[in-house]
């Protein structure tokens, strides 16, 4: 119970975050986190597009170095052919940087 309490509250903070960043091209309309098993669903709705488009981080980690919080997608799929591909070739794998700002909040992914 307590984990999906938590979800919620992370999901809702890291979409308005986010959406702060789309809004020039879109929004996320849905945003859920199950940290339990390192697993992240998300729909963007962008401008061009016809139909939303979907992810899905099928297994995430998180690490810290020197005071800084990396993500790593490790297994992504999308609504799209393309978007899964370019996914899988330029983020898996790839140590992202979280914002210092969103680092707190995002260590409870863990």
């Amino acid at each position: 119970m307590f984990h999906r309490s938590k979800d919620a509250t992370l999901a809702f903070t890291t979409r308005i975050a986010i959406n702060t960043k789309l809004r020039s091209i879109g929004e996320m309309t849905e945003l859920s986190i199950d940290t339990k098993n390192k697993r992240v669903r998300l729909r963007l709705e962008l401008l061009g597009e016809q139909e939303p488009i979907d992810i899905d981080i099928l297994r995430y980690s998180l690490k810290e170095e020197d005071g800084t919080t990396y993500i790593t997608l490790e297994e992504v799929q999308s609504s799209r052919e393309w978007l899964t591909s370019a996914l899988r070739e330029f983020v898996v794998g790839e140590d992202l940087v979280i914002p210092a700002k969103a680092g707190a909040v995002l260590k409870l992914l863990v």
